[in-house]
């Protein structure tokens, strides 16, 4: 156990995590620019750019047609989300025999809490540069590294480092670290706040911090004392291993707008499959299934519906789903995007159990 009460946590963050492994599946990638996503000739959007592809301007949920614009000799490659799974589970695999305590927060991202396996901040460090190190020789994958005594400040550490970064926040100097930083580096500072505090003169984080309460709660409402003790360095959020999905969902946007309903079907159908293989992937089953079409004008349109039964079962999924749809559907009205979801999720039982739960109502 840690000899003291302060906590060590680290955010690890792989870079360009798509892109990374499309270049070590493939070496012959490395050092060229990358581009993983949709297709240019369609609507496609950019998953992940690789830092060679990022130096002209790319970046990720940009359309493919412009950061080919920036970036003509760029390679493009079709997304492949269970390799990148496959990828991702390697890497937790490798935390969780540093800490019993990891909490993925996306499929490239979590927190390690070192605190009870650790003595000290500098037994911590080494521990995380050894984390650091196994991910790149072991999944061969570059990453990046934030180490402080809470989230918050491991998240800003580790962004700035990034790439190939490993930045530490010593115990007590976590407002003088983040003193010099622009106020949107603070995570949930957006846009429009960091607007209205640069307007009022607050450039930096240490100026926030060095503001009366009163003056940040004028600015931005109630959550302007909050603001600031963030801004000084305070966060007490824990790194929970208990973190559940709330939802699974798949979703496509077409190359064209779609007025043919069995096309798009067919593609609700395609996408309730997808659903279907991460509930079983997760051990997961689920009772809501929700269908989502938006049009050609941009206005959306969802339809949920309860089955008295939690499932994983493919075919049961896609056939509500369809229901749903055909439903919903307005004769005449183009589709841009479909997409399928489920919810009102609970895990799988044990192997023995499953019958039964089959059988059995399930109780939210």
């Amino acid at each position: 156990m840690a000899a003291d009460a302060e906590r060590r946590i680290a955010l690890v963050d792989l870079d360009a995590f798509y892109a990374s492994v499309e270049a070590v599946e493939d070496p012959s990638l490395r050092g060229k620019p990358l581009l993983v996503g949709g297709s240019p000739e369609g609507r496609g959007v950019v998953m992940a750019a690789s830092y060679e592809a990022r130096r002209y301007g790319c970046r990720s949920a940009m359309p493919m047609a412009q950061a080919l614009r920036l970036c003509p000799e760029a390679v493009v490659l079709p997304g492949r989300r269970h390799l990148y799974h496959a990828y991702s589970q390697r890497v937790m695999d490798i935390l969780r025999r540093e800490s019993p305590v990891v909490q993925p927060m996306s499929i490239d991202e979590a927190y390690v809490d070192l605190t009870g396996v650790s003595r000290d901040m500098a037994h911590a460090e080494a521990l995380a540069h050894r984390m650091q190190g196994r991910i790149r020789v072991e999944a061969e994958l570059p990453n990046s590294i934030g180490l402080a005594t809470n989230r918050m400040v491991a998240k800003v550490a580790c962004e700035t480092g990034k790439p190939n970064g490993f930045v530490v926040a010593q115990p007590g100097g976590e407002a003088a670290f983040l003193a010099p930083l622009p106020v949107r580096k603070l995570p949930g500072v957006g846009p429009r706040s960091a607007e209205r505090l640069n307007a009022a003169g607050f450039e930096t984080l240490g100026q926030v911090a060095a503001a009366t309460p009163a003056t940040l709660t004028a600015l931005l409402g109630p959550g302007g004392a909050l603001l600031q003790r963030r801004a000084m360095g305070e966060d007490a959020s824990p790194v929970s291993t208990d973190r559940e999905a709330k939802s699974i969902s798949a979703e496509e946007t077409f190359s064209t707008d779609m007025d043919d309903r069995a096309a798009v079907l067919q593609e609700t159908e395609r996408l309730a499959g997808r659903v279907a293989e991460s509930l079983e992937s997760g051990g997961l089953l689920a009772r809501t299934v929700t269908v989502k079409l938006r049009y050609a004008d941009f206005t959306t349109l969802t339809r949920s519906q309860s089955r008295p039964t939690a499932t994983a079962d493919a075919e049961a999924i896609r056939s509500l789903a369809a229901e749903l749809v055909e439903a919903a559907w307005e004769q005449g009205r183009s589709v841009r995007l479909v997409g399928v979801g489920v919810s009102n999720m609970r895990p799988r039982r044990a192997e023995g159990q499953m019958t039964m739960e089959a059988l059995a109502p399930y109780e939210a």
